[in-house]
């Protein structure tokens, strides 16, 4: 089985007793001056200055390797009182005594790596050391030290004999994953009764190698996903899923960085199959309120990590034994066992071995394992801000060898997917991203880019999802996650379905460049008649149609102003009634009062329902037409948004300053939003001269309630200049 160091989570220790060394002063024979105040700092200012250096702005990880041999340190010292000046770091002698007793115990406890420890005890008190003030100088630099340098000799030769001795794994893949291994692991972690770890295992796995992420890397990967879609490969386009991650052990700087994914040429590898399955299991499954979050444009969507043991960790940074728990777990139950010296650095390791296999450069290999940063600016600051750096490392890892660019090619991705199908796993994911994108261009509110790439990727990762379905389906049958969702079980057991599933089986049969053997058509032959099956199952379970309603849950979403089922099986009916259910639509959103609501409603939608010009481009697409009242309706409600975006076009301003224009309007004449939505309609530029009896414009007047005085276009005009005049003064002002 793996091998893992990292022991159970335990409550936070009390690390005052080992900080309280960075404080010691040296005194003694040779002392240098210690730390005085002057004109721009206090001396405890300089020390905390050295303190958050060499300690405080560590990584987490290092902090903790760091904090082991600082205590042992102590322990040595309070065993050894007869060691002179106590805990600081000098004379060379009593570190070199200290080094080893370090290797004593690598050695007794049949280390494979005692040069490693005293290598990191050596790093530990040089940070402790840097700290503690009037060292001697010829102290300073104890690693070239003769009594350090002869311990470091005997660790070297530990270390070598250590890993030649007939105990050692003498296994040249004892820290790679072999072809073999790579699949039955990801075999292993789709067949995990607990569906959560073992989706996020095949997905961690996956797209930890051919990402080339460490530990800390996946233990802090948050949903920032940017679907790129302009690859020319042919001679299928390629498509990179680039994952964004602000964290990490190279990643000092907390500067974005990109990782590239993309399709797997065999479908049992794709990396953003298994992230499909995972982030779409935890929106339906654990309902994950990301969508909701974005569509509200509550940034706390952000927070919500990609990889978690338990639900309740979502929002929270893992921890090295969350993920590598989860591992350990699932290489348990692989029939072979998996015995490997690394756990949560197995994935980095075996894609690197995966590329020098197959010739990649090594320029090739440093940027995509982010060790280019010794190349200077280029390395550091430019290659690591685009996931095409490394475009080569992601082609030879998609399984399509270097030639990529001209033999990009998997036949699942030329079979279009029903938009219904990823609609129901992604429910309202398509109404969410066009207000996202409204809300963008037009700067409503905080605009929230990465929320519309996420969106977008949501998506496409569920046309993913159906693009495997059928192979997915053939290899784990009814124990496939996916079909305890009512409406998944609908679609699959549906006819449809299975044309669907003999279009991929041929595709993939038909992409292949070299003939198959009979073997390989016998087994896609064999997935066919699987699959056609178990979908005649499903079709006779008589599943109930309400199941379909239920992706979102009704009450989540009308606590965050989301469309619930009902209104989504409205949308559905309309392509079949347009006359009756397309006009409920177009005038879903009434009883609005101020003109901010009319905004919103003309450019975002309102109440959980899409904009109007949304629904008339979804109708035109159908080929729907709407009646003389539902224009009209229409022709009410547009006027009012597109007369402020024009004013604010027109001045310069920002769209909230136009609105307070109408806002002003209404506040000082007592008008409703009827009536200063009729007043604007009748004043507008694009309305006929002529219109209502042939008056002209200016004469016309605005309808309101009886015994209320009438009002002329050109008074109405009079208002509007005047609260412009006014708002401009006070902006100025």
């Amino acid at each position: 089985m793996l091998r893992s160091n990292t022991r159970r989570g335990r409550a936070p220790a009390d690390n005052s007793d080992v900080l309280a060394m960075f404080r010691l002063v040296y005194s003694g024979e040779g002392a240098t001056q210690p730390l005085v105040d002057d004109s721009s700092l206090t001396k405890e200012q300089k020390w905390q200055l050295l303190f958050d250096r060499n300690w405080r702005n560590l990584a987490p990880s290092s902090q903790t390797k760091w904090l082991v041999y600082l205590r042992k340190w102590k322990k040595w010292i309070d065993d050894h009182p007869e060691q002179p000046e106590g805990y600081l770091v000098l004379p060379s002698s009593k570190v070199s005594a200290f080094l080893s007793h370090i290797l004593a115990d690598c050695t007794a406890s049949s280390s494979k790596d005692p040069h490693g420890a005293v290598k990191s005890a050596r790093k530990a008190l040089r940070h402790l050391r840097a700290c503690q003030a009037g060292i001697p100088d010829d102290e300073a630099k104890f690693p070239s030290q003769p009594y350090i340098a002869g311990v470091t000799s005997r660790a070297k030769a530990a270390t070598a004999e250590a890993r030649q001795c007939e105990e050692a794994d003498p296994s040249c893949s004892a820290s790679t994953l072999s072809n073999e291994e790579y699949a039955s692991l990801l075999d292993a972690a789709m067949r995990f009764p607990d569906k959560q770890v073992g989706l996020c295992v095949a997905a961690m796995v996956s797209c930890g190698t051919m990402a080339g992420y460490r530990s800390d890397d996946l233990q802090d990967t948050r949903y920032f996903m940017e679907l790129i879609c302009s690859v020319p490969a042919e001679p299928l386009p390629m498509q990179i899923l680039a994952l964004a991650n602000n964290a990490g052990k190279a990643n000092q700087d907390a500067q974005m960085t990109y990782a590239a994914l993309t399709n797997h040429r065999q479908p049992h590898l794709d990396c953003l199959g298994y992230l499909s399955q995972l982030v779409l299991h935890q929106i339906n499954v654990n309902k994950l309120p990301l969508l909701t979050l974005i569509y509200q444009n509550n940034m706390s969507w952000r927070s919500y990590r990609m990889f978690f043991r338990d639900p309740s960790m979502a929002t929270s940074k893992q921890t090295y034994y969350d993920l590598s728990s989860m591992l350990l777990k699932v290489a348990s139950t692989m029939p072979d066992g998996l015995v490997k010296t690394k756990v949560m650095h197995l994935m980095r390791c075996s894609g690197t071995v995966s590329l020098a296999a197959a010739a990649c450069s090594m320029d090739v290999l440093r940027v995509w394992g982010r060790w280019a940063r010794s190349e200077g600016v280029v390395g550091k600051s430019y290659l690591p801000k685009s996931p095409l750096s490394a475009l080569p490392a992601t082609g030879i890892l998609a399984g399509f060898g270097t030639d990529f660019m001209t033999n990009h090619a998997f036949g699942r991705g030329t079979v279009a997917v029903p938009v219904a199908w990823i609609d129901c796993l992604a429910p309202h994911a398509r109404f969410i991203l066009q207000a996202v994108r409204l809300r963008n261009r037009m700067r409503i509110g905080k605009a929230d880019f990465s929320g519309q790439h996420s969106v977008e990727s949501i998506l496409y990762l569920a046309e993913t999802f159906w693009q495997s379905s059928p192979f997915m389906l053939q290899r784990y049958g009814l124990g496939w996650w996916v079909l305890q969702l009512p409406a998944v079980r609908l679609i699959v057991g549906s006819s449809s379905f299975r044309q669907f599933e003999q279009q991929v089986i041929n595709a993939e049969l038909e992409c292949n460049a070299r003939p198959l053997s009979p073997q390989m058509t016998e087994a896609f032959d064999k997935i066919s008649k699987q699959v056609c099956s178990l979908s005649e199952q499903f079709a006779h379970l008589q599943l109930s149609v309400d199941g379909m309603q239920q992706p979102v849950d009704s009450e989540m979403a009308a606590n965050h102003g989301m469309p619930t089922a009902s209104s989504s099986f409205t949308q559905a009916r309309a392509a079949k009634s347009p006359c009756l259910e397309l006009e409920a639509q177009v005038g879903l959103s009434s009883g609005l009062s101020s003109v901010q609501e009319a905004v919103d409603e003309w450019f975002t939608g309102l109440h959980g329902f899409p904009a109007p010009p949304l629904l008339c481009e979804h109708a035109t697409q159908r080929g729907q037409r709407l009646s003389k009242k539902a224009i009209d309706n229409l022709s009410r409600r547009q006027h009012l948004p597109l007369q402020i975006q024009a004013l604010a076009t027109d001045r310069c301003w920002p769209l909230k300053k136009a609105l307070a224009v109408y806002e002003l309007v209404m506040q000082r004449h007592s008008l409703s939003l009827a009536e200063l939505r009729d007043a604007v309609r009748l004043s507008s530029p694009v309305r006929h001269p002529n219109a209502k009896g042939g008056k002209p414009a200016q004469s016309q007047h605005v309808n309101r309630s009886p015994g209320l005085p009438l009002i002329s276009i050109s008074q109405f005009a009079a208002w509007v200049q005047q609260a412009t005049d006014d708002i401009a003064s006070m902006s100025s002002s």
